[in-house]
């Protein structure tokens, strides 16, 4: 207590000095200011969604193998691409970039829930008055590049689709949690995208 006592003087220096790091709004005529250096995103290998940069000093790099879930329950903003299905083709382009593409790790996406819309065809999205799916081209691009696509049978019939209304390619799993229970019991690690 006494101890705390100690500090009080410290303390109430600090909350009355003005911040040493403070830095002008608008820097004066003639000073110039160093830019913040952001580095350009690529698509080394999925065109036009997950964008990776390279970082050649990070630490933890990319390892060969390994299986990954990316269980989504997340729906996008209107007109964007879902969140999990992103993170997959980013994933998919980091291993691209540092030139593992065939050693990555098997990667799969299952869509339940608020993300149940993401696996929609075109029809059944504007059915469900969100225009047409703006994430049809990502998942044909997962597909091709091996990421299994799979959509939460019980999430299908529950929001009132059939599962005749689906995007070609996605898979139906009868349930998400019997999905992420046996893929785990399977070895593969679970990332949420909520």
């Amino acid at each position: 207590m006494r101890f705390l006592a100690s500090l009080l003087p410290f303390a109430a220096l600090l909350l009355l000095a003005p911040p040493a790091a403070a830095q002008p709004t608008n820097p004066a005529a003639g000073e110039t200011t160093v830019p913040r250096l952001s580095l350009p995103p690529e698509f080394p290998q999925i065109e036009g969604y997950g964008s990776v940069v390279a970082l050649p000093e990070a630490g933890e790099r990319p390892r060969i193998g390994g299986r990954v879930v990316f269980d989504t329950t997340a729906a996008a903003p209107a007109g964007k691409v879902n969140r999990g299905l992103e993170s997959a083709a980013r994933l998919v382009n980091l291993y691209a970039k540092e030139e593992l593409a065939t050693a990555r790790p098997q990667i799969a996406v299952i869509l339940h829930f608020n993300a149940t819309s993401a696996a929609l065809a075109d029809a059944a999205h504007a059915r469900a008055g969100e225009g047409s799916n703006p994430n049809r081209e990502l998942v044909e691009k997962l597909l091709e590049n091996g990421v299994e696509v799979w959509i939460c049978g019980q999430s299908v019939v529950r929001s009132g689709h059939a599962l005749s209304d689906l995007l070609p390619g996605i898979q139906v799993a009868h349930s998400a949690m019997v999905f992420n229970i046996n893929r785990q019991q399977d070895g593969w690690a679970c990332l949420g995208v909520h």
